[in-house]
């Protein structure tokens, strides 16, 4: 039998798909409310106000991008370095199938609400830590093979979050077939760079 949302969580939802399509400023309590069917009033019964609703979702969303990366270790545990690399690079580039959540993490990454961007960027680079940490642990693989120079470790991450960031600039851009043919392109240049090191002194 299929259990119907609580109000708590329709708010969350309503304000997610907003926040994400009109950003924080630009969502108001009132048309979350209007979507849920209530008053806005009633939303402070669960949320003391719509900054703690934006920071919650944002601590939701981070925790089940999360838990998506670290199922996507695992998978990949046993494949090659080149294939652990580039799933990794996927896993942060295939924007136009997000979900809304992580539609949402992207967008506020990109343009956080100034009141909050101190706190915000607090906690993204806690996540980013966590992140790295996995990255660090295929390129520590891929050192061990020869393929990469182990003495390059903070370089060669910098490159994959420079890439991986440019990446969402451009989904903003290009349209879907030019955005993935760049793509592509990107992760064979950075492949590249990444194999080069192997042969520098």
């Amino acid at each position: 039998m299929t259990t119907e949302p609580s109000t708590a969580e329709r708010i969350k939802q309503a304000a997610l798909t907003m926040f994400t399509e009109s950003g924080y400023e630009g969502a108001s309590l009132s048309e979350i409310a209007k979507a849920v069917g209530i008053k806005t009033p009633s939303i402070y019964a669960h949320y003391k106000s719509k900054e703690q609703l934006f920071l919650q979702l944002i601590q939701e969303v981070i925790e089940e991008e999360r838990e998506q990366y670290f199922k996507l270790l695992r998978d990949i545990e046993f494949v090659s370095s080149e294939q652990q690399l580039y799933r990794l690079f996927v896993f942060f580039t295939d924007l136009n199938h997000m979900t809304t959540g992580q539609a949402f993490l992207k967008r506020t990454i990109l343009v956080p609400p100034r009141h909050l961007r101190d706190q915000l960027r607090q906690d993204l680079m806690r996540y980013e830590e966590e992140l790295t940490e996995g990255i660090a642990d295929v390129l520590h693989k891929g050192a061990s093979a020869g393929l990469f120079n182990g003495q390059e470790e903070e370089r060669l991450i910098a490159s994959f979050y420079v890439c991986v960031d440019g990446m969402l600039v451009e989904n903003q851009l290009y349209e879907e077939e030019l955005f993935e043919k760049r793509k592509q392109m990107t992760w064979k240049s950075l492949w590249q760079l990444w194999t080069m090191t192997a042969r520098e002194d």
